[in-house]
């Protein structure tokens, strides 16, 4: 049996059972592991809370909801779920029959040249009419049917892109405020550090010149003070940097950004994750890949409907007089009703490419479902890892951090009593200045990374601010009944 004879029968068979020509939608196969390679020994649900509130600082679930409701971004992807809502409302008028009310007036003198085809008429003549006509493609193949059921999914899926939108401006800002306090520690570690050894160097200046310290002491000093001095120069730029990417996420223009908790007191919540499974029913870009391929699916019915004859109905009524009063005599009337059927026969190929470059975008966008469905196994992977490892990286941070200081001090007391030279001292200060810094930028790593976790889980989306879901969702019930 040929493929023509194939689709033939499949067309007899839908149009007797009442279903759409094509391939119905099944998910792809995807992996479904029982759990990450990182068993954290927790299974949490707290990606579908308002996981910013774990972190404890009031300033910071304001900064979030301030961004969700005022982000640029968030209120174009709302702005393009209208798009699509007005595209499915478009697809839809297929179903109905198409209605339209059409009046004209005229007035015509023929020519009386005994060579025209109105030479017999005389004077100019006044023509009236109100017509309304209607007309209905019977949606018999379900290519109607077909291109509805791949708005929804577009409709869907710039949802599902939106609430992607809405995950990741959550998490850049707690990752931009969890940044903007370590820069702030930072800076503060850099002052006070630099002033105490701008102290030190005011002393070594007095011994200097009383002779009791050589110039090679002098100078070891003061390359400690610069090298301090020179830190806080780019600790500055980089916090009015993330100020000014923090307000664009807030959706006003650059300026100061509110602070609460120092960086030290934000206690991001446990690692966890949630089974594998409910990425698929959770993560946004998931939910997004998967509408793509049922639209992508949709359309390749609608393609193989070309095929097959269309039926259209149509039907006429209204009037025709000489005079506006005229219209309203029953003997004005006119009326008609159709019936139309349009085979193709010969399309030089046009309906068979129509239906290839479907067939392969299907299989494009069903490739593309799985690639996701992988892509967000090894993200959630890698998060879980990452924040368990940041975790031990600062535990030992703060232990280099705590063991340099007593190096410190007895540096110092070992060169004032003369039993060392001044650049041990020297040595010490600065692998504590540098152990300083990166215990605070470790105790960053770990909020982000926290943050990243969450946004890989694709959790946070119910517990938007009411007024910021309400938004973009308004209508997306409603919209199936359309």
């Amino acid at each position: 049996m040929s493929a023509r004879h194939r689709l033939a029968g499949a067309c007899l068979a839908a149009a007797l059972g009442g279903c759409a020509i094509g391939p119905n939608y099944e998910r792809p196969a995807t992996p479904e592991p029982a759990q990450y390679r990182i068993d954290t020994g927790v299974l949490s649900v707290a990606a579908d809370s308002a996981w910013w509130d774990s972190f404890g600082d009031p300033v910071l679930n304001t900064l979030v909801e301030t961004a969700l409701r005022n982000s640029y971004d968030v209120r174009i992807a709302a702005a393009r779920i209208d798009e699509f809502r007005g595209q499915l409302m478009v697809v839809r008028s297929g179903f109905f029959p198409q209605v339209n009310l059409s009046a004209a007036a005229t007035r015509q003198r023929a020519g009386t040249f005994n060579g025209t085809p109105f030479a017999s008429l005389d004077g100019p003549r006044n023509s009236y009419q109100l017509l309304a006509n209607a007309s209905w493609e019977i949606d018999l193949w379900g290519r109607i049917r077909r291109q509805a059921e791949s708005a929804e999914a577009s409709l869907w899926n710039a949802e599902y892109a939106r609430r992607g939108v809405v995950l990741s401006l959550a998490a850049s800002v707690v990752q931009g405020y969890a940044t903007l306090r370590g820069l702030d520690a930072q800076l503060e570690i850099a002052q006070q550090t630099l002033k105490a050894r701008g102290a030190g160097l005011d002393i070594f200046r007095q011994r200097y010149e009383g002779g009791v310290i050589s110039q090679v002491e002098l100078s070891q000093a003061e390359n400690d003070f610069y090298v301090t001095e020179a830190t806080i120069p780019v600790l500055r730029s980089g916090i009015a940097q993330t100020e000014n990417a923090l307000s664009v996420l807030l959706g006003r223009e650059p300026g100061p950004i509110e602070r609460g908790k120092p960086v030290n007191e934000l206690q991001p919540p446990p690692v966890g994750a949630d089974l594998p499974a409910a990425l698929l029913s959770r993560r946004p870009d998931v939910l997004q890949a998967e509408q793509s391929a049922i639209a992508a699916n949709a359309q390749l019915g609608a393609a193989q409907a070309l095929y097959l004859p269309a039926v259209n109905l149509s039907g006429l009524f209204g009037a025709i007089a000489s005079s506006p009063a005229g219209l309203w005599h029953s003997a004005s009337q006119v009326w008609g009703i159709g019936a139309g059927l349009t085979q193709p026969i010969f399309q030089g190929g046009a309906i068979r490419g129509q239906v290839q470059t479907a067939s392969a975008q299907r299989e494009q966008a069903m490739l593309a479902y799985q690639g996701t469905v992988l892509s967000a196994l090894a993200d959630v992977n890698s998060a879980l890892s990452n924040g368990i490892e940041t975790r031990n990286r600062l535990v030992s941070l703060r232990q280099q951090e705590k063991s340099l200081v007593v190096y410190a001090d007895q540096s110092s007391a070992r060169y004032e009593g003369g039993y060392s030279s001044y650049l041990e001292v020297t040595t010490a200060q600065e692998k504590l200045f540098a152990a300083q810094l990166s215990a605070v930028q470790g105790q960053v790593d770990v909020l982000t990374g926290t943050a990243a976790l969450y946004k890989s889980l694709g959790g946070g989306w119910p517990s938007v601010p009411q007024d910021v879901r309400e938004a973009g969702m308004q209508g997306d019930a409603k919209v199936l009944r359309r």
